[in-house]
């Protein structure tokens, strides 16, 4: 497991890592504690495994009196090397600590009774708000410690807490000590994916989402009282694979039992539900998840949001003709061209069928990963030299700046075919992003942005003709939409999806027209929900 986040990170520069880690043991012996420590930690940042500098930290951590940490890294080291004879010696000493660990059971169970979401894991974290009382809930779990340092349920409530209280690398620190505790709680290393892909680091959110779903494929919800049981149907993977639902659901009202398709499970015993919510987003990696999750809705009765065979719709190869026929809206065309073939048509941009400038992303992308404006055949050719994949979506390039020269983006959100407004997004570069638009920088600009959530029928004239016929043509219950508006007051639409993020976290002080706008939009999914669920 890498400890990026919960460790320092040294480098080793030249030295081996064997070499490194004897000299971490030769200072343990001279009782050099301090430089022990620094090397035993730069052998931990290698990429490579290390049993030995796990078990080394333990000691220094038992000697620094910090006896969860000790604890945790003994134990790692057995799931690593389970005849690992120091480490059992070690751990012995280090579980001394514990004062009783059934008192920190019963302490735990009684502190959570009020606020069991705190033991819910595979939600995102970042999705988790603050509520009234998580500070007396934190002493406590620091009670629950004092009798046991090496309990885990505590350690990742607090990783929990934290993260509601936006203190991030306490809380992935949390996680880490919880997982190290106990490797086989598939949760917890859920938790550990999601706080990885926030900070990009692909590695280990996928080694840490291998070792959740290769444990267990069904999460239930902690809310037994929630007026709907809902079996959330997902994909496994990064983030965009499938809709961010924990951002925009009441989960006191609303519970979300997930259920990940993977390649090696049959159908299992799922919790009792009321609806199933397909949330995978189209993508040819989540082929086989969505075959899947076609068979299971056909295996049952209860009624179902955004049904899979409506996900070809919005493939980005075909979503131009998708909606060919939606009045009063445009989408490039797209083509999906292999690897082979794109450099083939280096040469002559015509048998592209478009000219310069062209956009091109891998398929699969999101986020405008990888995705560039290309203007020749050479910076294509640069392009393929860098960027992994084998086959890539190519669309022409449409200017759509605005005449003040900024770009402006908008995201809408159709919900049960009724369209709402979600953001606008104003920036100098032609790939627009919220987060790093300009918007908590300018005044001007949130003022048009509440403008158009107040009425944004002054930006789209024909509204709810197009935007209501997109629903139509693309078929699904819910989903996003990202668009722009051309010269002509038409939408020019980029990418339509189930997946895309819908959330009302924004600073208040800048941001407060949108704690009025959105959580229109979260209603409306509630109102599906029951509606739905009632039907069925």
């Amino acid at each position: 497991m890498s400890l990026r986040g919960g460790f320092a990170r040294i480098t080793a520069d030249n030295h081996s890592v064997e070499s490194v880690l004897n000299a971490a043991l030769e200072a343990e012996q001279e009782r050099r504690w301090a430089d022990s420590l620094i090397l035993c930690r730069q052998a931990l940042a290698d990429a490579t495994v290390q049993p030995d500098a796990f078990n080394l930290f333990g000691r220094l951590c038992w000697a620094a009196g910090d006896a969860a940490n000790a604890i945790a890294a003994q134990r790692h080291v057995l799931v690593l090397v389970p005849e690992h004879g120091r480490a059992k010696a070690d751990l012995h000493v280090a579980l001394g600590a514990i004062r009783s660990s059934s008192d920190a059971t019963s302490a735990f169970r009684s502190a959570v009774t009020a606020h069991p979401d705190v033991t819910c894991h595979h939600r995102d974290p970042i999705s988790l708000l603050p509520f009234v009382g998580m500070d007396r809930l934190e002493r406590a779990m620091h009670h629950v410690l004092d009798l046991d340092p090496s309990f885990a349920p505590a350690h990742a409530a607090l990783g929990n807490i934290r993260a509601r209280q936006g203190r991030q690398s306490e809380a992935l620190n949390a996680y880490r000590l919880a997982a190290m505790l106990d490797w086989d709680w598939a949760d917890v290393h859920l938790a550990l994916a999601a706080f990885f892909d926030t900070v990009r680091d692909e590695p280990n959110a996928a080694r840490h989402r291998h070792e959740a779903l290769s444990r267990k494929h069904v999460y239930p919800a902690s809310s037994p009282d929630a007026h709907r049981q809902v079996l959330v149907l997902a994909a496994p993977g990064d983030p965009t694979a499938n809709a961010p639902l924990d951002y925009c659901i009441n989960h006191e009202r609303i519970a979300l039992n997930r259920y990940y398709l993977t390649d090696d499970v049959e159908q299992l015993d799922v919790p009792e539900y009321d609806l199933v919510f397909n949330a995978i987003e189209e993508a040819e990696s989540s082929g086989a998840a969505i075959q899947r999750c076609a068979a299971f809705i056909a295996s049952q009765s209860k009624p179902v949001i955004n049904h899979p065979r409506h996900l070809a719709n919005v493939r980005r190869s075909t979503l131009p003709d998708t909606l060919r026929n939606v009045a009063g809206c445009s989408v490039p065309p797209t083509q999906r061209i292999g690897r082979q073939e794109l450099e083939r048509l280096l040469q002559d941009s015509a048998a592209i069928g478009y000219d310069f400038p062209v956009l091109v992303r891998p398929v699969d992308t999101h986020r405008g990963d990888w995705q560039e404006r290309l203007s020749n055949a050479a910076e294509l050719r640069d392009y393929l030299v860098r960027v992994p994949g084998t086959h890539f979506n190519v669309s022409p390039f449409v200017d759509y700046r605005s005449d003040d020269g900024y770009y402006r983006k908008y995201r809408v959100f159709i919900v049960d075919g009724k369209p709402f407004p979600y953001h606008l997004a104003i920036s100098e570069s032609w790939k627009v992003h919220y987060h790093s638009s300009l918007m908590g920088q300018h005044a001007w600009m949130r003022d048009e942005e509440l403008r158009f959530l107040e009425d944004p029928r002054c930006v789209f004239k024909e509204w709810d003709a197009t935007f209501g016929e997109i629903a139509t043509a693309v078929g699904m219950d819910y989903f996003g939409v990202d668009c722009a508006r051309t010269r002509q007051g038409s939408a020019l639409i980029f990418e339509c999806g189930p997946g895309m993020l819908m959330q009302c976290q924004d600073p208040p002080e800048l941001f407060a027209y949108k704690y009025e706008h959105v959580p229109r939009i979260f209603a409306a999914l509630d109102d599906l929900i029951s509606a739905r669920s009632r039907r069925g």
